[in-house]
């Protein structure tokens, strides 16, 4: 039977689609290029926020109203959990698979067939409805064993793969529903991950991106100490030099002093980090359930610059949380000044049902939120040109992606810095026709608000 994997939502998500297919190809089915090829479409959803949930169900509303007659079509993953009644309510929908039963996805579509029995029913449509047995509250301690014993098969095609290290999530910020529906916090073991990481190396992949949704609280359920820092000096002793290995998702409070040290003293680990911040004012930070004490994020990211002068700080922040106020914002606003991130992505407010957030007083208006956020990128998109400045005339290292032609014939290829992690950093354009999967040498001639043009060395 042919399978086609579709991967809405955050890394993490790509990481279990791998899962998926690995789970599939193992058995026997064959992967389709396209959903038009194949005999089942999987849509691996997203629930973070209302948009994430719009795009999903279009998504699914597109893909079954184009179903053709035999065709199946399964919604897994966070929406198919967190909104399960609303997934499978969707006309063509043919099964729902939540976060953690995505392991038992080859127990859904069956074993491995002929093309010729392609109106056999799908087997086992009750595994979300009709668990057999209850899923974990969000304070339930889990196994990694529990929901993470598949074949990962790497399908993607670029010379980068992500790693998830732990799923699930402690904290209980108020504006998110992500523990409502993946659990508490539970790590994979130091020897699986380790395992993992080689084969991928052993497969030519040349970037491995760690990625979770705390990687800051990784080994606390394992009592391990500096847990992070543990697995990153222990995956930099078995793997090649020659390896990236790119952090996502760290947050401030977890980040100690020997994990600034091993950071800047290893070289496969790229001097770059995702820190989520969300806001810089204690009054907002305190309202939206984070730690409140901005100076000690301050001070972490002077750490940081001192240990690593070109380490690239990645964050995210909210506009228009509940409550927040002009002088709340202006703080927000006068922290990116002073900071000089250099990439920064911003979410509106969305107002999530379930969550904390949704019950607070003084929801910011619409309008005043669309304004804040054009205000916030605004001020960002200068820093980030000023940033991206440093870069002239220095040379970078550079992971080749792809090749194409400039728009007057020349050859120019594609690829990313340490500073840019897929997918949501920006991209540096070489010159020539260095060879895709490779890290080659970029001396910079031009930076633009967001990327880099150069000429390879």
């Amino acid at each position: 039977m042919k399978y086609h994997i579709v991967t809405l939502g955050c890394p993490k998500n790509a990481v279990d689609s791998e899962g998926m297919d690995g789970i599939l190809a193992a058995a026997g089915h064959t992967h389709a290029a396209s959903v038009v090829d194949a005999d089942v479409i999987i849509v691996n959803t997203c629930s973070f926020i209302a948009a994430a949930r719009d795009e999903t169900i279009d998504v699914l509303c597109d893909l079954g109203a184009s179903k053709r007659a035999g065709q199946r079509l399964i919604a897994a993953g966070c929406m198919a959990q967190s909104h399960a009644d609303l997934v499978s309510g969707v006309a063509g929908v043919d099964a729902t698979l939540g976060t953690q039963q995505w392991t038992r996805i080859g127990e859904l579509v069956g074993p491995g067939r002929s093309p010729h029995a392609r109106d056999i029913p799908l087997i086992g449509l009750d595994l979300v409805t009709k668990p057999s047995a209850p899923p974990s509250s969000p304070d339930t301690p889990r196994s990694y064993a529990d929901w993470r014993t598949a074949p990962i098969r790497r399908s993607r095609s670029t010379p980068s793969a992500y790693l998830k290290i732990s799923d699930g999530c402690n904290l209980r910020c108020a504006f998110c529903t992500i523990p409502s529906f993946k659990g508490a916090m539970a790590s994979k073991p130091i020897h699986a991950i380790l395992a993992e990481a080689q084969e991928l190396a052993a497969r030519g992949v040349r970037e491995i991106v760690l990625v979770a949704q705390h990687l800051t609280d990784y080994g606390h359920d394992l009592a391990l100490a500096d847990g992070l820092a543990t697995l990153l000096d222990e995956l930099c002793q078995v793997l090649p030099a020659n390896i990236w290995l790119r952090l996502m998702y760290a947050y401030p409070h977890g980040i100690s002093e020997r994990l600034i040290a091993v950071m800047a003293a290893r070289p496969q680990i790229l001097t770059y980090l995702d820190m989520p911040l969300q806001h810089a004012h204690p009054d907002t930070l305190r309202r939206m359930r984070r730690p409140p004490d901005a100076d000690r994020t301050r001070e972490i990211i002077r750490d940081l610059r001192a240990a690593m002068p070109d380490i690239a700080v990645r964050s995210t922040f909210i506009v228009g949380f509940p409550g927040e106020t002009s002088a709340e914002f202006q703080a927000l606003l006068g922290f990116l000044d002073e900071m000089r991130l250099d990439r920064v992505g911003a979410f509106r407010y969305s107002q999530e049902p379930g969550t904390y957030a949704a019950t607070l007083p003084g929801q910011v208006r619409p309008q005043v939120i669309e304004n804040r956020w054009h205000e916030l990128m605004q001020l960002q998109q200068g820093i980030s040109h000023e940033r991206s400045q440093r870069w002239l005339g220095r040379t970078i290292d550079v992971l080749i992606e792809g090749r194409g032609s400039a728009g007057d014939g020349r050859q120019v290829a594609l690829g990313r810095s340490f500073r840019d992690a897929p997918e949501v950093d920006g991209q540096v354009f070489v010159w020539g026709e260095p060879p895709v999967g490779e890290i080659v040498a970029v001396r910079v001639t031009q930076a633009t608000d967001y990327d880099l043009w150069g000429e390879a060395v």
